[in-house]
């Protein structure tokens, strides 16, 4: 049996959301900053605590007041700590946080960002589920990346999350028409301001993923320019270093 295109989806987030964007200096951190440090201290120690202790102050805060930004900023930290259980092999317990941080985003279906984000998550989840819930989650994902899309056109994760679930879409299904044009709006997508409280991860796995479509269809020139690009704006990701 072949494996579900969200097998894929789950090993190219799970690898790298986590490295994709630069930390500002110098002012008050995000919270996707403040828990982007805290990932890396827990994978130093070996230990959730400091995930738990971030995502435990998230959690009092959505407990005060259950509003849109405090929802996404939960559900990211949930996400964080269910891949981080993942690495240490703890299947069940990442479960539980995954399904915790998509239950959070459902209502909020008029927020691109969040839709991005479940998109995401979705694909993820499908680690821990029956081949016949992939298959549900798959399509999932799928419609959540797009609705981000019409929610916000211009927007890098919602582009990067549709041009994702197309780039493993099998071609006999449609799959690979979409790629090119979503990852080439992403790159063209404004960034916030260094000071935005505003989700900013993703721009590294735009690159990657116009690496990975180019090397596919044969075109390693034009791979290679957008490795080079991509390394010429994030010399310190991971996730570009590797492609090398």
């Amino acid at each position: 049996m072949k494996r579900s295109i969200n097998y894929f989806i789950y090993k190219a987030f799970s690898l790298v959301f986590l490295f994709s964007f630069n930390l500002s200096m110098g002012q008050t951190p995000s919270p996707e900053e403040t828990l982007t440090r805290a990932f890396t201290r827990s994978k130093t120690q070996k230990t959730q605590i400091p995930l738990q202790e971030v995502t435990a102050s998230l959690e009092k805060a959505f407990q005060k007041e259950d509003n849109r930004f405090n929802r996404y900023w939960l559900s990211f930290g949930l996400y964080y700590q269910a891949l981080f259980a993942d690495s240490l092999e703890d299947k069940a317990t990442a479960e539980n946080l995954i399904d915790r941080a998509i239950t959070l985003l459902k209502p909020l279906a008029n927020d691109a960002e969040s839709q991005a984000l479940l998109s995401l998550q979705l694909g993820y989840s499908t680690r821990f589920k029956s081949y016949w819930s992939m298959i549900s989650l798959g399509r999932a994902a799928y419609m959540h990346a797009e609705k981000a899309v019409a929610l916000a056109p211009d927007n890098l994760r919602a582009n990067l999350a549709l041009a994702l679930t197309d780039f493993y879409t099998p071609k006999m299904f449609g799959g690979g028409k979409k790629v090119v044009p979503h990852l080439t709006k992403a790159l063209q997508a404004p960034s916030p301001e260094a000071s935005s409280q505003l989700p900013r991860w993703g721009k590294p796995m735009v690159y990657e993923l116009l690496v990975k479509y180019y090397q596919k269809n044969d075109q390693d020139l034009t791979a290679q320019n957008y490795l080079n690009q991509g390394l010429s704006e994030f010399p310190e990701s991971e996730l570009l270093l590797s492609l090398q």
